[in-house]
């Protein structure tokens, strides 16, 4: 039989979905969705995404990038110059910039995140995705954090703005980094990863392998948004 792309992540995402245990179904998400989530809480997510994410997407990224085939590189170049720039949203700004934006609109300061000890889940999370950019074959990139995270990004935000709008009536300032996210890892999701898997998944090692990578992102990336707790819920010098 031969292989198709689709039907093979289609399966993953089933599996993954059937578990319970991806993104939309995670805690933090599942609170703002209900109005049922603090402050603190949120912040303690934003805590999370920095640590376990966001602050080291640029390295992990920039590492892939000499080991890829040339054919590959510009989907990955493109993907950093958003993070960092900010260029495919037109926001001129980074990812990270827009998740302090967020933070500061809940009336923290942008400290309570960055000087955070990171928990084990957030270190679990970046570990596993410098693995990837550094060790790892190239095309396992693709699948344990493209699919596992950056395609389960747009229901799972999609949720938390809604819960933003509906509950606690958030500016569109203030949930940028949200709506930003919805539409440039839709850029980054399943088609293109299904032509990168349609022309390099050649055989069944590759694909147990990418397998593999996907439910290790997804587990690993769930586990980091599930430990969002310990923001206290004044921030300091309210």
């Amino acid at each position: 039989m031969s292989f198709d792309a689709h039907e093979f992540i289609n399966g993953m995402v089933k599996e993954l979905e059937a578990s319970g245990r991806g993104l939309p179904d995670a805690e933090i998400v599942r609170k703002i969705a209900a109005g049922e989530a603090t402050k603190a809480e949120m912040v303690g997510g934003a805590r999370q995404h920095y640590h376990g994410v966001t602050y080291h997407t640029r390295r992990f990224l920039s590492a892939l990038v000499p080991r890829l085939p040339f054919e590959l590189t510009a989907v990955v170049v493109e993907n950093l110059a958003e993070e960092v720039l900010g260029t495919a949203s037109g926001t001129g700004r980074s990812h990270l910039d827009l998740l302090f934006q967020f933070v500061e609109y809940l009336d923290y300061p942008r400290e309570v995140v960055t000087e955070a000890e990171p928990n084990p889940d957030a270190v679990l999370s970046a570990s596993w995705l410098l693995v990837l950019g550094y060790h790892r074959p190239w095309y396992e990139m693709f699948a344990g954090a493209n699919l596992a995270i950056e395609y389960q990004i747009p229901p799972s935000y999609t949720r938390m703005v809604e819960g933003f709008r509906k509950h606690y009536g958030f500016s569109e300032h203030g949930i940028e980094f949200f709506t930003v996210h919805i539409a440039a890892d839709e850029e980054h999701g399943g088609e293109t990863i299904a032509e990168i898997f349609q022309q390099y998944a050649t055989t069944e090692e590759i694909r147990r392998a990418l397998r593999s990578a996907f439910f290790t992102g997804a587990e690993a990336t769930r586990r980091c948004w599930d430990a969002y707790r310990g923001i206290p819920e004044t921030p300091s010098g309210a």
